[in-house]
């Protein structure tokens, strides 16, 4: 089949929020050229890990707002941002939930071992 139509809401789930990319079993959303995850958080501090990747990344903020520091710098980003990470940039999108959030993280090419923590 050439296309595979699914509820990132629902099918994020199974794989840690990640509905495309090289992990998903079968289908067109198995896929080494991208892997996309949708993600919510609540309100406070997370224990999200800052980490580093060999491969471009790329977060969209659907709700909310975030605390994140990129490079050792702090950054807020807000419903409707994006940020646009190149390879080897330390980076945590996530440290803290300043309005509870939701988004997509769009990583490229899909390498579910790119990503090391710092």
């Amino acid at each position: 089949m050439g296309f595979t139509v699914g509820s990132y809401k629902n099918d994020a789930p199974a794989h840690r929020g990640w509905f495309v990319g090289t992990f998903i079993e079968q289908g067109a959303a198995r896929t080494g050229d991208v892997e996309i995850k949708y993600w919510e958080f609540p309100l406070g501090p997370t224990s999200h890990e800052t980490k580093v990747s060999a491969i471009f990344e790329c977060t969209l903020i659907l709700t909310g707002r975030t605390r994140a520091v990129i490079d050792g710098q702090e950054v807020i980003l807000s419903a409707g941002d994006y940020i646009a990470i190149e390879p080897g940039t330390p980076n945590n999108t996530v440290v803290e939930i300043l309005e509870s959030a939701s988004g997509l993280t769009i990583k490229a090419p899909s390498d579910p071992n790119a990503k090391k923590v710092v």
